[in-house]
């Protein structure tokens, strides 16, 4: 039964049942042949562990350092405002490990984060840390930034947050670990000095096995996501952003 829930999983839903349809369409077309099989093939190629991992991998490759910064700052991921926590859970690992950071180096932390909606993300962040201090009996010194709608403006308006507390430039970042150089070279950008602190990390270990090699959703999702980030950091180059700042 295992077996057949697996090939159920990977032949009738997507993106399987599209990889197929696309193959199957290509092979009965006589126009459109090539084009059918070579989108169905990219797509599959895509949806694969072994691609996602290539994909992902260059991002990850983050270096380590025992730098010590003085403000902790953490970047939004979207939030779930109906849920008992209300950061989603990309976001919730990274306001954990910001929180850890924060408590163990004894400095104060900054939440970035708005959105098109209200609540905000820093808003219900700031639900989700207060839970945190009064369950755990602790209490961190913690600044919102609600108006940010993307990584550019969170460096942009953290960078007048910590002008006007009279903060220190030198900081860990936190934030997924796909989405951290892309967010170093903008935060250097802005002036600081950047402790990178990636958490999340998506490449996993490369002994595949025969499903790995079958199209699912999450890795099209992660292939997703590092393309998007490759196009990103392509953007900032366009706009004049520097990689070895």
């Amino acid at each position: 039964m295992y077996i057949i829930s697996k090939l159920f999983t990977y032949i009738f839903l997507p993106p399987a049942i599209f990889i197929w349809s696309l193959i199957i369409s290509g092979l009965l077309s006589k126009k459109f042949k090539y084009a059918f099989i070579s989108l169905g093939m990219i797509f599959y190629f895509l949806s694969i562990k072994p691609t996602s991992n290539l994909l992902l991998s260059p991002l990850e490759n983050i270096p380590s350092s025992d730098k010590k910064a003085k403000v902790v700052i953490v970047l939004s991921g979207g939030s779930t405002p109906n849920d008992i926590l209300k950061t989603s859970p990309e976001a919730f690992k990274r306001l954990t490990y910001g929180i850890i950071l924060a408590k163990q180096n004894d400095i104060p932390m900054i939440f970035t984060g708005g959105g098109i909606k209200k609540p905000t993300e820093a808003d219900n962040a700031k639900k989700d840390i207060e839970l945190f201090e009064k369950t755990f009996n602790f209490k961190l010194k913690t600044y919102y930034e609600n108006k940010a709608l993307n990584t550019i403006e969170n460096a942009k308006y953290t960078k007048k947050l910590i002008k006007k507390e009279h903060l220190s430039n030198k900081i860990y970042l936190v934030t997924s670990a796909y989405h951290m150089k892309r967010s170093i070279i903008i935060f250097k950008h802005f002036g600081f000095e950047v402790i990178a602190k990636p958490v999340g990390f998506i490449t996993n270990n490369r002994n595949y096995n025969f499903y790995d090699f079958l199209p699912h959703m999450s890795y099209l999702m992660n292939s997703y996501k590092a393309i998007h980030e490759y196009f990103g950091i392509l953007s900032l180059l366009l706009r004049g952003y520097s990689l070895s700042k």
